[in-house]
């Protein structure tokens, strides 16, 4: 794995890396089309805070250390760290879960493809699970793993796989109107995706079974969604 990777680094690969990702739980806004003229009364923006709030990407520091919560909103540890790949894409999340679920002082390296955010409340998601931390290999704040260890990264998606999943699953259901489909709750053991809660009409029930069937790694999907009478 990786040596851990200085704060600055991350923050210069970070904005393109929230640009390209597809695991927000929200869209960024779209720029305004270039016109050729400079703007009129155009607000200067001589911070990264402000710069990063009008483009709707992420500061490296907003992330690290924020908290996590799983799925049913409830405080679940904290992101100590981003690892990326040389191309400055997010590789995982270190993560901290504390005391969640009897696990100690562990870190986790979690797939960032496992990790949901939600961009308009601000807020990072994980289906973290006992069994998925039971199964995935952990690691102390001052002994790392083996960055010449190959099992090692494919320990850690298999562990992480259902979670990685779900995350998909929400993000294309929040992605795609209409928006009772953001209300959709989401679990998945061992690829196999349920689908709980209730949405409008028949016809977006059906959606949300096509949507969940396209996301790779999903070996089934059941509809238990109800359709508000």
């Amino acid at each position: 794995m990786r040596s851990r990777i200085s704060a600055f680094t991350i923050a210069v690969a970070l904005a393109g890396a929230f640009g390209a990702t597809h695991v927000d739980a929200q869209s960024p806004p779209k720029p305004a089309a270039a016109t050729g003229q400079p703007a009129k009364n155009a607000e200067q923006i001589n911070d990264t805070k402000r710069f990063a709030e009008h483009t709707g990407l992420y500061r490296a520091t907003s992330v690290v250390g924020s908290g996590v919560k799983d799925l049913a909103d409830k405080d679940a540890g904290k992101i100590e760290d981003l690892l990326l790949d040389h191309r400055g894409h997010v590789g995982y999340a270190v993560v901290s879960f504390g005391g969640f679920m009897g696990i100690g002082d562990k870190l986790f390296a979690v797939p960032w493809d496992a990790v949901i955010v939600d961009r308009e409340k601000r807020t990072v998601y994980v289906d973290v699970k006992k069994e998925t931390l039971e199964r995935s290999p952990n690691f102390t704040a001052d002994k790392y793993p083996d960055p010449n260890d190959r099992e090692w990264g494919r320990d850690v998606r298999k562990a992480w796989s259902d979670a990685s999943i779900t995350a998909a699953v929400k993000t294309k259901l929040a992605g795609t109107s209409p928006a009772s489909l953001l209300k959709v709750n989401v679990d998945t053991i061992n690829g196999i995706v349920q689908l709980n809660g209730t949405v409008d009409n028949d016809k977006t029930r059906q959606r949300a079974t096509e949507l969940a069937r396209q996301v790779d790694g999903v070996r089934r999907v059941v509809n238990n969604l109800k359709v508000q009478g």
